[in-house]
Order: structure tokens, then C-alpha cells, then sequence
């Protein structure tokens, strides 16, 4: 009888220990984690003083679903790129995953894929159709030390103007100061809004630099635990229909250019 009972209380602390809410699981001995951004509608932008966006809402999301909470900060990209590498527990969104990334950090995702073109001024006279022509224009605009400025120097680029934003990058090519600037194509509807542009003054080269996926990138110090809560978070998110009734709210179905991994 003994060993029956014991049997019991096993099976039911089994029971316990799995139905156990993720909430609870992340508050045992986790530390904090630090979110930062960048500027980079419609993901994060400022809006009345407070931080706006898809990826804002995604990641308060996340944080209902472990009943953590931190104030996101928000800083040019390369500044919270550097405190990615240099601060334990930090997160930094959105990010794309690039293979001299991949092992220096953590990941979490993906958030949202997108293709990445050259963009020029309509009716500037340039004949582009191929990534090595762009080398004998008099400046491409980049943003300082993100993913499109690090391939691209990588292939020996040697006329790379650099800005801190992608919203930066655009105003200097509808200025003419650079002759093209590579953006993804989702969000470029919202970078030209942003800026008062009129869309239809730029135009998509034939000059693809890649398919961009963006994650949540966390520091390489952070715990495996961690960073698996986080994707559990995520996840959660993509399986409740919460992901895409959010991703609806920025990328209405009938307008979106690139899809959406929830739908994948």
C-alpha cells in the first residue's frame, strides 16, 4: 500500500512540475534581461516621447507571457550593437542573422523576413543592374556597422557613406548626396513616411543584396535557459494567432511585400 502511495505522489508531482507556468519557470534564479533597440520603422520609432512599432509590440508581447518587465531603450544601431557585445544579459532588437554573427550571439525567432535592394532616385540617369556597378557610383549610403555595411565592405566597397539610421540613409539619397542606399523592401513604404518622402521619387533597383531575417539577438553570455524561455515566449506568440493578429496591424495582407514567418 505503502509503494502504491508513493507511486501516486510521484506521478502527481510529475504532473505538477509539467503543467507548471513558464512564468514561474522564468522567475527562478533568471536574471533580467536588458532590452535595447534602434531606430528603424515600423519595428521601433518614437512616437510622443513613447517607443512605438511591430517589434515593440512583439516583444511586450513576450513579456506578458513571462511576466517580466524592463524599459526598452532605444539608441543609434551601432552604439546598441556594441552593447550587445559588451553587456551581459542584454537583448537588442531587431537584428538580421548573418554568419559572422551567428556564433558570437544568441537568437531568438525569427521575428520577420524581408528582401534587401539598392534604391535610387527616379530619373538619376544610373544604369544599375548588377551588384559590382554599384562600386563605380560616387556613394552608397549605409548604416554604420549593420549587416549591409559589413557584407558590403566585405566585397570591397570602397565609396560606403555611412549614417546611424536607415531613416538617415534615405534623406541623403533623396538629397543626392548618396547615389543609392539598400533598405528592405517592407519597410521601405514606412522609412519614406517617416521622412516626408514622396515614394514615388525613389525607386527599386533590379539589384537584390539579399533576404534579411531578423531576430532577437541576446548577449553569448546569457544563459541557454534564458534564451530558450524567450523562444518558448515567442513561440507562444506565433501559436496562440497573437504574432499575426500584431503583424496585420503594421502589414495589412493585401500590402505586404514580404511574408511573414508566422505564416511559414
Amino acid at each position: 500500500m505503502k509503494c502504491l502511495s508513493l507511486t501516486f505522489y510521484i506521478i502527481l508531482l510529475s504532473v505538477c512540475v509539467a503543467i507548471t507556468p513558464m512564468t514561474k519557470l522564468f522567475a527562478k534564479d533568471n536574471p533580467q534581461v536588458r532590452f535595447i533597440t534602434h531606430p528603424l520603422p515600423p519595428f521601433s520609432y518614437q512616437d510622443n516621447g513613447s517607443l512605438s512599432g511591430f517589434s515593440i509590440d512583439i516583444i511586450q508581447a513576450m513579456m506578458q507571457h513571462t511576466q517580466q518587465t524592463a524599459n526598452i531603450q532605444m539608441y543609434p544601431f551601432n552604439r546598441a550593437f556594441q552593447l550587445l557585445k559588451s553587456q551581459p544579459n542584454t537583448a537588442l532588437f531587431v537584428i538580421a542573422k548573418r554568419p559572422e554573427r551567428e556564433v558570437s550571439m544568441k537568437w531568438v525567432g525569427p521575428i520577420l523576413s524581408s528582401g534587401v535592394y539598392f534604391y535610387q532616385k527616379r530619373n538619376s540617369g544610373l544604369s544599375l543592374a548588377h551588384l559590382e556597378d554599384l562600386k563605380h557610383v560616387s556613394n552608397v549610403g549605409v548604416v554604420f556597422g549593420n549587416a549591409d555595411h559589413t557584407f558590403l565592405d566585405s566585397q570591397g566597397f570602397t565609396n560606403l557613406s555611412t549614417d546611424k539610421s536607415q531613416l538617415q540613409s534615405l534623406k541623403m539619397l533623396n538629397y543626392g548626396r548618396v547615389d543609392v542606399a539598400p533598405m528592405s523592401e517592407l519597410i521601405m513604404p514606412f522609412l519614406a513616411k517617416a521622412a516626408g518622402i514622396d515614394i514615388n521619387s525613389i525607386e527599386r533597383t533590379p539589384i537584390k543584396l539579399y533576404d534579411s531575417t531578423l531576430y532577437i539577438a541576446f548577449s553569448n553570455d546569457t544563459t541557454d535557459e534564458v534564451v530558450a524561455l524567450w523562444q518558448q515566449a515567442f513561440d507562444e506568440l506565433k501559436s496562440s494567432g497573437q504574432y499575426q493578429t500584431i503583424y496585420q496591424d503594421y502589414f495589412p495582407t493585401e500590402t505586404a511585400t514580404a511574408t511573414a514567418t508566422a505564416k511559414q
